[in-house]
């Protein structure tokens, strides 16, 4: 195992985040990220095998960006709960001494929320993923496929029409304060918890 001081890698379960991480870092050259790249998308198996990767190569900080719209209800949000508990906090291997967390961030429905909060905040309950995409296209012409993600850096993309980034950060916080004070279950993102931990704060 390499022990790599300070390492951060950001898994995502879907090519999305893949896509959008590897945009800011044209931005902002100061974050030190890796973000991985899933050839294919199996739910908890597939976060499971790339945390164990990313500690054997010796990432110091594993942040999962999670999609809660598949795990809201039934056995999905119980092993997905099982899952967060067992794997969530700071970790210690005991024969060697290195240190590592495991932090996940979870968007609702999923990640395109924090897109929208891109252009405008709203706490309207989506009933389900194309109705959120619906939603976020009117503000731009976003396509959730690998061909749009390579023609179109995600961060450049919605800044080039009109987003702001600083303006998602606050309203991400905003969604996460709504949340805990009403205990709503929907349209919600911890997007600024992960920058404020990679040292991006929201002006």
């Amino acid at each position: 195992m390499k022990k790599i001081k300070d390492s951060i890698i950001v898994i995502g379960e879907a090519i999305t985040e893949y896509y959008y991480f590897n945009s800011l870092k044209d931005t902002y050259r100061q974050l030190n990220i890796k973000p991985a790249y899933p050839k294919h998308s199996t739910g908890l198996d597939y976060l499971a095998q790339e945390i164990d990767k990313a500690i054997d190569d010796g990432h110091s900080l594993i942040i999962c960006v999670v999609d809660m719209d598949n795990k809201k209800e039934g056995k999905e949000k119980e092993n997905y709960e099982r899952f967060k508990q067992r794997r969530e906090g700071i970790h210690k291997i005991k024969k060697s001494g290195f240190k590592y967390e495991i932090r996940f961030i979870e968007n609702e429905r999923c990640t395109e929320i924090f897109f929208l909060f891109y252009f405008a905040y709203t706490s309207h309950c989506f009933q389900n993923q194309p109705e959120l995409l619906d939603e976020l296209n009117k503000h731009c012409g976003y396509e959730k496929t690998e061909k749009f993600f390579q023609r179109h850096p995600l961060h450049q993309y919605f800044e080039g029409a009109g987003g702001d980034f600083m303006q998602a950060l606050r309203n991400a916080a905003k969604s996460m304060k709504e949340k805990e004070e009403t205990d709503r279950d929907y349209t919600y993102s911890q997007m600024a918890e992960l920058f404020e931990a990679l040292g991006i704060k929201a002006e």
